[in-house]
């Protein structure tokens, strides 16, 4: 990552870990790999190595999002260069042929395309910089890395020796090819030595990056060709193969060079997508204050799920929350559908936007870095494995603590039903001190309200944190009882509300 962390590469790396069950959990995959796969030819950048809890690197990329957000030309600039690099990890990914023709090496020119986009980028930052327009530590690095690139990746006058090497393949007009007959008149050699008229010669394209190993100023050579019906055709294919190899070769090398860089830049171009659909769906967006994680601190006002919030077109009810400090297990309950699952992702969709380096969908919002978000969520019956549902739930379980730490956002939905409400309760109750002498931060989603009734008689006789109550509301309407999607502090209040909940949805008790 050439300029997304700070210029203090002493430190040691601080990255959030975010494990694949709690990416599918969150949605997050859903969400933000649509965000990044238009980024990496036909695949998907990996989103999750771009997280970070290191409070530094957090600040620092928010001055680079502030500064890009102010200045669209110079992100229209990072967008071509992004797109060139693109469509030349595309042309590493065609297919070996044995047939290689005149109007694939017309799909080459992305190489001085390259050249010229980062050139211009270059010029452009260095332009800013100079006039005080941008002064963020991290577009300063990147000037220095574009620059940097443009010198060592290509070679000098590359636009020329591009010229020379190209020029009249792309285009094809006329080729002069020169022959060596033997006393029969047979073709023992041949090689291309004129391409519209211009002449065709290895040049120096590649020098200072690949090993020459011809002379310069001198024509290709070719092997005697066997069974040549239309020697021109032949002998064209053949050189044109043999500049096929060439240029992958330059495009490979290329591309490992710039790789860092188009990554760190479509890490931002991602981010500047993800603020347009905020803008869009009229979602609020605040930079968080950035808390020590030692304090453990969760506070948002008004707070939407992103995800939701795009694959829904808006219309979410935003909540609050707002974890005490040293930690804070918050035991959710209320009525069916009416949110709880939502609000336990949107929280850890929120932890880890933050530690991306971007906006969270709030209008105000208070954080402390975490090491790890772990999820446990209850999933169907996997019946192929010698163990039933709570067999396999335990593993879950043990398996998520086994991740977990002081410093970690732990999120339970409903983690244990494979089992009677009675052996539930005894279940979570061990698991839920266990976090709690731990010092542990979450939420956990239950329908067992005697768990969250009993939050109070644990803080009397355990250390560690404090385990409150949280309720999804429900209100009367015109229809009766229904969900509000709102979550606040209160007491649990001992009914998910299903019959209502079932007539809403049938019609009939």
């Amino acid at each position: 990552m050439g300029f997304l962390t700070t210029t203090d590469t002493s430190k040691k790396a601080a990255p959030l870990e975010l494990t694949a069950r709690a990416k599918t959990d969150l949605m997050l995959d859903s969400y933000l790999d649509k965000v990044f796969e238009s980024r990496h030819g036909s695949g998907r950048l990996d989103w999750s190595q771009f997280l970070t809890a290191d409070p530094e690197d957090l600040i620092y990329r928010r001055e680079v999002l502030t500064e890009l957000s102010a200045n669209p030309h110079l992100v229209e600039s990072i967008e071509n260069v992004c797109k060139t690099l693109s469509q030349i990890h595309q042309l590493l990914e065609m297919p070996a042929s044995d047939e290689f023709y005149a109007e694939n090496i017309r799909e080459f020119s992305v190489l001085p395309l390259a050249h010229s986009t980062m050139s211009r980028l270059s010029e452009e930052l260095n332009g800013l910089i100079a006039a005080g327009t941008v002064k963020s530590r991290g577009l300063i690095k990147l000037a220095d890395v574009v620059g940097e690139k443009v010198r060592t990746t290509f070679t000098k006058d590359f636009d020329k020796h591009w010229k020379e090497l190209a020029g009249g393949i792309d285009q094809m007009g006329s080729v002069r090819i020169r022959f060596t007959l033997d006393g029969d008149m047979r073709i023992q050699g041949a090689a291309l030595t004129q391409v519209d008229s211009q002449r065709f010669v290895k040049n120096s394209l590649f020098s200072g990056t690949m090993k020459e190993n011809r002379q310069k100023e001198k024509p290709w050579n070719l092997e005697p060709l066997k069974d040549m019906k239309t020697p021109a055709e032949e002998l064209l294919q053949v050189q044109l193969s043999n500049n096929q190899k060439e240029f992958l070769q330059v495009l490979t090398k290329i591309t490992r060079d710039l790789d860092d860089l188009y990554q760190d830049l479509s890490f931002y171009l991602g981010a500047l997508l993800y603020l347009r659909q905020m803008k869009k769906t009229g979602t609020p967006v605040c930079w968080p204050q950035i808390r020590p994680k030692e304090e453990k601190a969760f506070t948002a006002v008004q707070m939407y799920n992103p995800v939701l919030t795009v694959f829904k077109k808006g219309g979410t009810v935003p909540n609050d929350i707002d974890f005490k400090k040293d930690g804070e297990i918050l035991i959710l309950t209320g009525i069916n559908q009416g949110g709880k699952t939502t609000f336990l992702r949107t929280v850890g969709v929120l932890q880890a936007i933050f530690q991306l380096g971007w906006p969270v969908s709030a209008q105000s919002a208070s954080l402390s870095p975490v090491d790890r978000i772990v999820t446990v969520f209850s999933h169907e019956e996997n019946t192929n494995l010698e163990h039933g549902k709570l067999g396999q739930e335990l593993e879950t379980l043990r398996a998520g603590l086994d991740l977990a730490t002081p410093y970690s956002l732990l999120l339970f939905n409903e983690p244990i039903t494979g089992t009677s409400p009675m052996e539930n309760l005894f279940l979570s109750r061990e698991v839920l001190s266990a976090c709690k002498l731990q010092g542990y931060k979450g939420v956990w989603v239950t329908h067992i309200y005697d768990l969250a009734s009993g939050a109070d008689e644990m803080n009397k006789e355990l250390s560690g944190s404090c385990i409150s109550s949280i309720i999804a509301i429900a209100e009367k309407g015109a229809d009766g009882i229904q969900a509000s999607y709102r979550i606040q502090r209160g007491a649990p209040q001992f009914t998910s509300y299903a019959k209502e909940v079932l007539f809403k949805e049938t019609g009939a008790f």
